[in-house]
């Protein structure tokens, strides 16, 4: 599609909010480029975090059709090369609004990194497990991010703050108050971290927000959390109003294991028992990219007579789009998708179309190399052998 015809258009700009209270950023996408609060003007502008000068400006270009620079991060390279992007999946498409100063309807709230997994695409950014893990073992080789897996100074002090000083934060609580003022009018709050059910203030903030009583929140989690801890925050989840929780999964067994580590496939079995046997609302999350997109069949299969499913795609980091795989793998994907509903399916098919990079390959396969080393538990023999081959990986079988 040539760029007169392209729409840029995305109503998630005008109606979504992605707050960091950890590193005192937002997002006016979940898929956007991150951008630094302004503080000073904020508290010259209180109720306006959503309506500050850059997002603004940005809104104002796509109502000018103009193609956003904070969506190359996800979206327009996705598009580029005909794959379904966070914009289209996510209905962003359609046009919703003709004014620039607006009020979000989401606010997406990552309440801190504190998180026991590393999961295979995540990074130091949402996890304090890999923000340890490069601080014990080193950088990754990792070149088109260069911060994604790099720790800088403000990381290095991140490690060393506790849970306390952190929810004292002036900064933390300007914002905090920046969601109170948006309460009323909010339908809907989404919680994520790290791991949200390890904040020790979480209940709190929930309570201390005064949503209005139509508003939905929905909490991820990865269920990465000990079982006692999880016994005794399901009794007091269960008084959240409109409470859903999305657990973060996209494989069973060994590939969860792989793409989820730290957690224990047994676990997440028993703890989602426990969900359902109070009356907890579950649903799933499933983040498909090329390493989780080769459980996934089995873990539809699995899972969706009892539970919805729903399904993103990872972007970022490039290297593990669904189409990094070798032509083998994406033919036996392809076979075994007859098992998932053709809304799926085909976009599991557009997304895997391109003919990856090289330097793609590269990178992932020194990533893998990397994530490998410093987990000596787990093994490339849950993957096909085609794509261990072509991946450069057979001799670490």
């Amino acid at each position: 599609m040539s760029d007169v015809e392209r729409s840029y258009y995305c109503s998630h700009k005008f109606r979504y909010l992605k707050i960091d209270l950890e590193y005192n950023t937002t997002l006016n996408c979940h898929a956007a480029a991150t951008h630094p609060v302004d503080i000073k003007w904020l508290s010259a502008n209180p109720g306006q975090l959503f309506n500050n000068p850059r997002s603004v400006s940005e809104r104002r270009m796509m109502l000018a059709n103009q193609r956003n620079p904070s969506c190359e991060k996800n979206c327009w390279p996705a598009e580029d090369r005909g794959a379904i992007s966070p914009r289209i999946y996510n209905d962003g498409v359609q046009k919703t609004h003709t004014q620039v100063i607006t009020q979000p309807e989401t606010i997406d709230l990552t309440i801190g990194t504190n998180c026991n997994l590393t999961c295979s695409y995540c990074c130091k950014e949402y996890s304090s497990a890999w923000r340890q893990d490069i601080l014990d073992h080193g950088n990754y080789p990792y070149t088109e991010e260069p911060d994604r897996y790099t720790l800088n100074e403000k990381d290095k002090v991140m490690s060393k703050i506790s849970q306390a000083e952190s929810k004292s934060s002036r900064k933390l609580n300007i914002l905090l108050n920046e969601i109170k003022l948006a309460a009323p009018t909010l339908q809907r709050l989404i919680i994520t971290g790290g791991e949200p059910l390890l904040d020790n203030h979480l209940i709190e903030t929930v309570s201390e927000l005064n949503l209005s009583t139509a508003a939905k929140v929905q909490m991820y989690t990865g269920l990465g959390v000990n079982r006692g801890r999880f016994v005794k925050l399901v009794e007091k989840l269960k008084n959240i109003p409109n409470l859903v929780l999305f657990v973060s999964a996209e494989s069973t067994g060994k590939n969860l294991e792989f793409n989820r580590y730290g957690n224990q496939w047994t676990e997440v079995l028993e703890k989602i028992d426990i969900l359902k046997n109070n009356n907890i609302n579950v649903h799933f999350s499933s983040t498909l990219s090329n390493l989780t997109l080769m459980g996934f069949v089995e873990f539809y299969k699995f899972f969706s007579a009892q539970y919805q499913i729903d399904v993103t795609f990872a972007h970022s980091p490039s290297m593990m789009s669904v189409h990094v795989l070798d032509n083998d793998t994406k033919l036996q994907i392809k076979n075994s998708l007859t098992a998932l509903p053709d809304s799926i399916a085909d976009q599991i098919l557009s997304s895997m179309q391109a003919d990856p990079a090289e330097h793609t390959v590269v990178q992932l396969k020194q990533f893998l190399l990397r994530f490998l080393k410093v987990r000596p538990d787990l093994s490339m023999n849950i993957y096909p052998e085609s794509f261990v081959r072509w991946i450069g990986l057979d001799h670490v079988v």
